[in-house]
């Protein structure tokens, strides 16, 4: 009953709210804001702009909002220019340091954050210098970025809605991932945080689903965490009672048994926030902000006990954890590689992502390494979730593409080779296999319709060798004693993927496609 009533108070706060938005009132927009609707609080503020052009509250409230959402930050810096003119508020310059260094204008934001330092005024002088660190950080990794490129996975995934937290198996079969795109609208502006999953048919990801009512609730579920094999999810979960509390799902053919929250050795009074556990399932790492901690949430580790229980923790030191926080712990299946994020060591802004190896000499874990710009940027990167290969990973983020807010996105690391199929090929006529056939072959990616190759068969067999990443071709054969042929072929990726196959190309007395 009392759960009941909770949803109804926050059903009605965001009505209400929303009811706000429509109106250019001061108050509304302060309403907005004091609860975290910051995209409600947006809308209002942009009418009082209009309505009151030479006030100075109304810019920087308008760039704080754009600051702490998912959109183009080039509107923050609009804003914040204007109101840092008007000297709007004592912390205007240290946002304007940050809305510049989202936008990557770093001299403009160390100029900016330096003006802010000065002033010895506002309430964030205790964090500026970390700030200055982070931008000149963001300075050096921008002079050699690492060659990666970013596929947004599309419609049957993302949404208009915040879509993030990504997590696929090793073949790239199975993924469950978060989103806020359903439910009763909460105090915010958004709908509770929910968890879906997709399987992989014919080389793609199918039409994601909700999970049952055995992981998700009324309140916010959120993906956290996926085994190796996807046999255990794992959850944060809270409501009114629980805050920040980790929980684990069993899961069977793809379908998720009833969450259970996890013992008193990982969840604590604290704060819990992401798990991963080894391919092994012996050991688990997680993130908390318990006390005795190195300074905000670290990662712990612990292992499993011949009981079934987990053991005590034990913090993962300084060469993983920072003064500053650390989250999504992610175990690579060989055991030795943790990826996760940190707001600490030198990273570019916000989290970024990091990978530290497991030293067995030493008994200890290597110095992280940032995973480097631009797949960190100077906003928060959250959740990297890799394949087999390591050649790609699953991210979220909002970029020039995305649907709505947040996106999941396959990031495609390109100094390592692609998986490759080898097509055996042959070009045979209509009722004969024998006859070695003169022909010219050109492939074309129906993609991008760039050339991918020319072939030509072999004199003494008639076979022809073709390589190709997953993907939609199109083949052209032109035989001299035949019509021109056009034939379209699907190589197949992700769990899908075979690399090796036979093709034969009939060629006769018909152009018709195959």
């Amino acid at each position: 009953m009392l759960a009941n009533r909770y949803i109804l108070t926050f059903v009605t706060i965001a009505l209400t709210l929303n009811l706000f938005s429509q109106r250019a009132d001061p108050e509304d927009a302060k309403e907005h804001f004091k609860y975290g609707n910051y995209t409600d609080a947006l809308k209002v503020y942009i009418k009082l702009i209009d309505k009151d052009p030479q006030n100075a509250d109304y810019p920087y409230k308008a760039g704080l909002c754009v600051l702490l959402t998912d959109r183009d930050k080039k509107e923050a810096v609009r804003y914040l220019e204007i109101a840092s003119e008007r000297k709007s508020d004592p912390d205007v310059d240290f946002y304007l340091g940050k809305a510049y260094h989202h936008v990557l204008k770093l001299d403009d934001a160390l100029d900016s954050f330096q003006k802010y330092k000065t002033s010895a005024a506002g309430t964030k002088q205790d964090e500026v210098d970390r700030e200055i660190e982070t931008v000149n950080n963001a300075k050096k990794q921008i002079q050699s970025p690492i060659d990666v490129s970013f596929e947004n996975v599309g419609d049957n995934i993302n949404t208009e809605y915040p879509d993030y937290y990504p997590f696929v198996t090793p073949d790239e079969s199975f993924m469950v991932f978060t989103s806020r795109r359903s439910g009763a609208k909460e105090f915010d502006g958004y709908y509770p945080s929910s968890i879906y999953y997709s399987q992989v048919v014919d080389g793609e990801f199918v039409s994601a689903k909700k999970g049952s009512s055995m992981i998700n609730s009324s309140f916010d579920d959120q993906a956290v965490g996926l085994s190796y094999n996807a046999d255990k999810l794992y959850i944060y979960f809270d409501d009114i009672k629980n805050v920040g509390d980790i929980y684990e799902a069993d899961i069977k053919d793809f379908k998720f048994k009833k969450k259970v929250k996890l013992g008193d050795n990982i969840n604590s009074n604290s704060f819990e926030s992401a798990a991963t556990i080894s391919a092994d399932g012996n050991t688990m790492f997680f993130a908390s902000d318990r006390d005795g901690g190195m300074g905000g949430k670290d990662i712990y580790m612990s292992r499993k006990l011949p009981t079934g229980e987990w053991a005590l923790p034990q913090n993962l030191g300084e060469n993983i954890n920072s003064k500053y926080d650390e989250d999504f712990p992610n175990l690579f299946y060989d055991g030795s590689t943790l990826y996760f994020s940190s707001k600490g060591h030198n990273s570019i802004g916000g989290y970024d992502y990091f990978k530290s190896n497991w030293d067995a000499e030493n008994n200890t874990w290597t110095k992280p390494e940032n995973i480097g710009y631009p797949l960190n940027t100077p906003d928060d990167n959250l959740c990297i979730s890799f394949t087999e290969d390591k050649r790609h990973a699953y991210i979220s983020a909002w970029r020039k593409d995305s649907r709505g807010e947040k996106d999941i996105y396959k990031v495609t690391f390109n100094e390592l080779d692609a998986r490759q199929t080898i097509i055996k090929s042959k070009i045979v006529t209509e009722g004969s296999t024998d006859a070695i056939i003169d022909a010219f072959v050109v492939v074309t990616d129906n993609r991008t319709q760039e050339e991918i190759g020319n072939y030509t068969p072999n004199s003494k067999n008639g076979s022809f060798i073709i390589t190709l990443v997953p993907g939609s071709y199109n083949i052209f054969i032109d035989a001299p004693a035949f019509p021109p042929k056009s034939i379209d072929i699907v190589v197949k990726g992700k769990s899908d993927f075979v690399p090796f196959m036979n093709k034969e190309f009939v060629v006769g007395n018909t152009a018709t496609p195959e």
